[in-house]
């Protein structure tokens, strides 16, 4: 694994202030077999000329100009052109730790397609920690997609840095992000991944910042609301065209939490043996139920 590319995809949109200190986290990696693909989503600021700078001073550093297509679109535009075994999705504005792809890469094996680390959330204008917005990356690998199909950010959410990914299960399995989706496609785009991957790893060491500002926050509640139900949506029909009952229902379960239904009324079998029955009963529920 020590020889293997990782490509780096950095979408950008109106953010330059924020590029070279991100850019400067992944040249200061440790593990050097990577190309870092800077994705300029049509941005009205200086970007290309920051992007620019960064390409002569290192020829691992690609630059790729798009017309503004959204956030789905750049990063999807920065897939087509991944030459890497694995890939790492990272925001304009967050950072790595310098040891972040030599210890994600020694963690992978024949049956690991995916490990996860934590995350510091900080705020920009103070650099302190911002308990507010940290929720857990971590999820029990026996039940891990239950958690991550109703428990998505109420307890659980996996920031796109957090993750070290392999190429060949997008491939393999035709996933991209959904560029029809207002907000919340990274739901929809780890449930797809993870449900076609095999194992996953929880590496519980904080191996990327998470830059805290006004630009990062959406102020519009209804307009984010509205996406996640979408989103929901979407997980559900993907739930059905795999065939895949109990995923599906437990898609709809979340559909009904997020617009306010009382779930009670939808309680299954499924939800009575997670709550009720020893742990291994459930992981071999989760056998009989595999895709």
């Amino acid at each position: 694994m020590m020889h293997s590319k990782i490509s780096i995809i950095v979408p950008c949109y109106n953010q330059a202030q924020f590029l070279p200190e991100t850019l400067q986290s992944v040249l200061d990696q440790t593990y050097t077999n990577w190309e870092c693909i800077i994705v300029n989503d049509g941005s009205p600021d200086h970007t290309e000329e920051v992007a620019l700078e960064w390409c002569e001073k290192d020829q691992r550093f690609i630059y790729l100009k798009k017309e503004n297509g959204g956030l789905s679109s750049a990063r999807n535009a920065g897939l087509k052109i991944a030459k890497g075994d694995y890939i790492q999705f990272l925001d304009s504005d967050d950072l790595l730790n310098e040891f972040k792809f030599e210890y994600q890469i020694n963690c992978f094996n024949d049956e690991i397609d995916v490990v996860i680390s934590d995350y510091f959330p900080f705020d920009h204008a103070t650099k302190s920690f911002n308990r507010s917005r940290y929720v857990t990356p971590f999820a029990n690998e026996d039940y891990f997609m239950d958690t991550l199909i109703y428990h998505w950010e109420t307890g659980f959410s996996i920031p796109c840095h957090c993750v070290l990914l392999k190429r060949e299960i997008l491939e393999k399995n035709a996933i991209k992000f959904n560029e029809d989706l207002p907000n919340h496609e990274d739901w929809c785009f780890w449930i797809e991944f993870f449900y076609f991957s095999r194992k996953i790893h929880n590496l519980k060491i904080a191996l990327v910042s998470y830059r805290i500002h006004n630009e990062s926050m959406c102020a519009d509640d209804e307009k984010m609301k509205q996406g996640f139900i979408a989103a929901c949506e979407n997980n559900i029909k993907f739930f059905e065209r795999q065939n895949n009952k109990p995923f599906q229902l437990l898609s709809e379960q979340k559909l009904n939490r997020i617009k306010g239904v009382d779930n009670s009324t939808f309680f299954n079998f499924k939800s009575y043996v997670k709550l009720f029955i020893p742990p291994i009963f459930f992981v071999l529920k989760n056998k009989l139920f595999k895709k």
